[in-house]
């Protein structure tokens, strides 16, 4: 439970809204595949798994330069098409969305997720509640730069110590820091807990239901 009310809540998508692993999994198996390298077990695809199609592809498979470039944007493409098929929102999500809006606060996504497949969850899942989404593809400086962040809150009109970030992973903690706001860490998320809890932040629930 938060000890203060907030006029704007800005969330990361995967890890903190929604599982998506299973087709990240599927597609990144399917990289690997026409890598021609072999399957990995489900511990390592997970590993893997944060911070943007590029890293995620670098990570399973150490391709560098030209190789990389290549298979991150048949990664892209690949996942585009099915981004939304096994992914589902964490339990308690659309609920706490719900209440949230309907007390008439700011809700925003912040994403290292293109916007493409970003949309398409959202919209499979019924989440059209939020006043902004903020992609991997639509801003130069992303997380955890704190530019984006500034530019919500002077958009919206609320202050720093009116705005939380909820997100989990260190790049989302660190990204509340260098914004000046409030930090909430999803420890039920892609994160390693213990590194989350490292940074300090002003927040940590083990599940949507507890925000």
């Amino acid at each position: 439970m938060l000890r203060k009310d907030y006029k704007l809540y800005a969330f990361d998508l995967d890890g903190t809204l929604v599982d998506t692993r299973v087709d990240i999994a599927l597609t990144l198996r399917a990289i690997l595949l026409d890598v021609g390298m072999d399957d990995v077990d489900d511990t390592t695809l997970k590993a893997a798994i944060g911070g943007g199609a590029r890293n995620a592809v670098n990570k399973l498979t150490g391709l560098t330069g030209e190789r990389l470039d290549y298979y991150s944007q048949m990664f892209v493409d690949k996942y585009d098409v099915m981004c939304a098929d096994n992914t589902t929102v964490y339990e308690g999500g659309m609920e706490l969305l719900a209440r949230l809006k309907s007390e008439g606060n700011v809700l925003v996504v912040i994403t290292m997720k293109a916007r493409v497949p970003t949309l398409r969850i959202l919209k499979a899942h019924g989440m059209d509640m939020f006043d902004d989404v903020i992609a991997f593809d639509d801003v130069e400086k992303r997380k955890p730069d704190p530019d984006s962040f500034f530019k919500l809150l002077d958009k919206h009109g609320v202050e720093p110590s009116d705005a939380i970030m909820i997100g989990d992973t260190t790049t989302d903690m660190q990204y509340a820091k260098n914004a000046g706001v409030d930090a909430c860490a999803a420890t039920f998320g892609y994160g390693v807990t213990q590194e989350l809890l490292d940074l300090s932040p002003d927040y940590e629930i083990s599940s949507l239901k507890e925000f």
